[in-house]
């Protein structure tokens, strides 16, 4: 399935003029979500994947629902519009020889409770309630446990890779396991890595049983997977290419030893976390990996669905930001990522019609599409020209230490232009001039040339 639209009425700050009303590119891709601190980021996602999933796995999840409904409203709603993969997502209880539908429209709704009474302890509570139009399919199809495909997984802006809560939910929760993260701060990606950890085991006993030199299928889906993590995926040419029973282990292309991923950086560990534990729930949710090799030697993943990730820069090198959506883009192609960041290298990797803009909680207008001329300058320009636009409201890229220097160098600027300039302040201006580095460099050189000559004569 695929996100088109999605409205988010009287849900938190997104009431009265703020209310959500987005459509979205129905396929595979990069969908960028960018606004400051505060504007309802995280918020938007989970709500996302509250609708995709249903109730029931907000209750495996045990989400708290308190807090939900906007100010002086009784009641708020979303609504997520998708469009159906006829070959990939299955219904349970409708008939195939009958007009599936291709679209779903899913609904949740927060009804407030009445008021307690004020005091210690006391929380404003509301109750989530199905709020949609097309119960019967979507009850046997993207909310119903045993419907296969439907796919969506949901990402926090933690990821951790071992501690805290790594599971634990009931085999018939599998879709709760898939948002842990999104919701819990405590929650981990550790059983991606014991997934790999048990395909290891597994295919070893393969090649014990079985005097053939054919692989079976657990050093099939193995290969797969270290093949993926180690198309690119992290810089320094660096590998994942090993299994044992410590975990994955990571070496370069001229180093047979090697050393445990667990033993690196949280970049490391998490960018390989995500990437494994996407492939690891894709695998649950269809029940095998349909994988395609270029001539290149790239495995991509080619089932389709939603994967959504809160703050995807976290961990990573500014110049692995710039790459880990065009990666993850090209390696899943069918999925549509939804993303939050705040980050201008992950908004260059949008998709057109793709970046969206959520003003700030004082800001009185919608989260909205940017418009093409936005979008050209951000996904075009530099990294400066995507923080000083309206998309990140920032009023300058530079230190404050930078500022004050800029303005004193402007000041002695006006001095120099006026032939009024001392030696002294000649001098400091000289000194500033080598020392800023910024888009007037040349503006200064220029001025310095003609300081030059006048203190010569």
């Amino acid at each position: 399935m695929y996100v088109t639209r999605v409205r988010l009425t009287d849900i938190r700050g997104f009431s009265g003029r703020r209310a959500v009303d987005l459509r979205l590119p129905g396929r595979g891709g990069w969908i960028v979500l960018a606004g400051r601190n505060g504007s309802g980021k995280s918020t938007l996602l989970q709500t996302v994947a509250l609708a995709l999933c249903g109730p029931q796995t907000a209750l495996a999840l045990n989400v708290g629902v308190a807090g939900m409904v906007s100010r002086e409203a009784s009641s708020g709603r979303a609504v997520v519009d998708v469009q159906v993969d006829a070959e990939a997502d299955e219904f349970t209880d409708l008939e195939r020889d009958g007009d599936l539908p291709q679209e779903l429209r899913l609904g949740l709704m927060w009804k407030a409770l009445p008021a307690r009474p004020r005091g210690p302890g006391h929380r404003p509570t509301s109750m989530l309630t199905p709020g949609h139009s097309d119960a019967e399919a979507v009850e046997s199809g993207p909310w119903s446990p045993a419907a296969s495909g439907w796919f969506c997984a949901g990402y926090g802006p933690f990821r951790r890779l071992s501690g805290g809560l790594a599971g634990g939910y009931a085999r018939e929760d599998l879709v709760a396991s898939h948002l842990a993260t999104l919701f819990h701060e405590d929650a981990a990606l550790g059983e991606s890595v014991g997934w790999v950890i048990d395909l290891h085991h597994r295919s070893l006993e393969e090649r014990t049983d079985d005097a053939s030199t054919d692989p079976g299928p657990a050093a099939r889906l193995l290969n797969i997977v270290l093949n993926l993590l180690s198309d690119g995926l992290m810089p320094n040419e660096l590998q994942v290419n090993g299994v044992s029973a410590d975990g994955l282990w990571v070496s370069t292309s001229d180093d047979d030893v090697g050393f445990a991923l667990r033993a690196m950086s949280d970049g490391y560990r998490t960018v390989a976390a995500l990437v494994l534990d996407i492939a690891r729930h894709i695998h649950e949710a269809y029940g095998q990996l349909d994988v395609q090799q270029d001539e290149d030697g790239r495995v991509s993943v080619l089932q389709p669905g939603v994967v959504l990730i809160d703050e995807v820069e976290n961990h990573l090198h500014v110049s692995w930001q710039q790459r880990i959506g065009h990666w993850l883009r090209a390696h899943f192609p069918n999925i549509q990522f939804i993303v939050t960041s705040h980050s201008p290298y992950i908004c260059q990797a949008a998709d057109e019609d793709a970046l969206i803009r959520l003003p700030g909680w004082d800001e009185n207008e919608p989260p909205a599409v940017v418009d093409k001329d936005l979008y050209r300058r951000v996904v075009f320009g530099s990294a400066d020209d995507a923080v000083l636009s309206e998309l990140f409201g920032l009023d300058t890229p530079y230190s404050g230490r930078a500022e004050e220097h800029r303005r004193r160098l402007v000041e002695l600027e006006r001095k120099v232009y006026a032939a009024t300039a001392s030696e002294t302040e000649a001098a400091e201006y000289r000194e500033l001039s080598r020392l800023l580095t910024s888009s007037v460099q040349s503006r200064v050189a220029e001025v310095a040339a003609r300081l030059e000559p006048k203190q010569e004569q």
